[in-house]
């Protein structure tokens, strides 16, 4: 047998490994075969999802975790976190995974989608832990659901087990209420009926107002009045005529 060369058994053994990392993510991930798949049903205790606050005002925060309980070797896992979107909006980027992995959440409108996976020689998580962190913004006054709508656990050995999304626990709500600095603020409490002259007593009085132009806005800032207009509008006539003026001597002098 021919003896292999340093070089190319190192590039073989690299390939080597590649191949192995691709399988096993492959394998992690439900790329094999349905038959290569097997269910542990005790990978984990318990799963809830939680909100925090529970009541809030429209352009509030919400953030919302998932925490299970009795993780057995949990290596990587997919969650999908459902929510209304008439009511909430996903803050991109806010999600909150466990150190020493790698994941992501994708935001599909009305579902977060998130994928997590240890890293190197990591070990599989175990006991309690809280598997993502999410962040919402209120968007509308009513009753917001949230829930785990589907779920799987793979440990290191790239057994999976599904997550029960109908257990107790899986979903939570959060109430929105109007926010209350759109409350419309106190009036001038109208008129007393006599300020034209009229009999207070009676309430009666004209109450017509005159638009006599006294050049004041409600807001308290100056108008301007067509007079005091006149002379800015002069000002601009005659710059834009010195501007034309100007351009006109130069093309003269161009074309001499």
């Amino acid at each position: 047998m021919p003896e292999i060369p340093p070089a190319r058994f190192r590039r073989l053994r690299a390939l080597a490994s590649g191949v192995a990392f691709t399988a096993a993510t492959l394998l992690a991930f439900g790329a094999a075969s349905p038959a290569s798949a097997v269910v542990v049903p005790d990978s984990y205790e318990t799963a809830t999802l939680t909100a925090a606050p529970t009541s809030v005002s429209v352009g509030d925060t919400i953030t919302v975790s998932a925490v299970f309980t009795g993780l057995v070797d949990a290596y990587a896992y997919e969650l999908d976190i459902a929510y209304d979107p008439d009511l909430l909006a996903f803050v991109a980027d806010s999600e909150i995974l466990p150190t020493g992995g790698f994941g992501s959440a994708t935001d599909s409108g009305s579902e977060i989608a998130v994928a997590a996976t240890r890293l190197g020689t990591s070990p599989g998580l175990t006991g309690t832990q809280t598997l993502v962190t999410l962040t919402f913004t209120a968007l509308e006054a009513g009753d917001a659901s949230l829930d785990i709508a589907n779920g799987r656990i793979v440990d290191s050995s790239t057994a999976s087990s599904t997550v029960d999304s109908d257990a107790p626990g899986t979903s939570t709500t959060v109430e929105i209420t109007a926010d209350e600095d759109t409350e419309p603020g106190p009036g001038d409490g109208g008129s007393d009926g006599g300020s034209d002259g009229g009999d207070p007593d009676t309430g009666s009085g004209s109450g017509s107002g005159s638009g006599s132009g006294s050049g004041t806005t409600t807001d308290g800032s100056l108008a301007v009045t067509g007079a005091d207009a006149a002379p800015w509008l002069i000002l601009g006539a005659g710059a834009i005529a010195a501007i034309a003026a100007g351009t006109v001597i130069a093309v003269r002098r161009r074309t001499r």
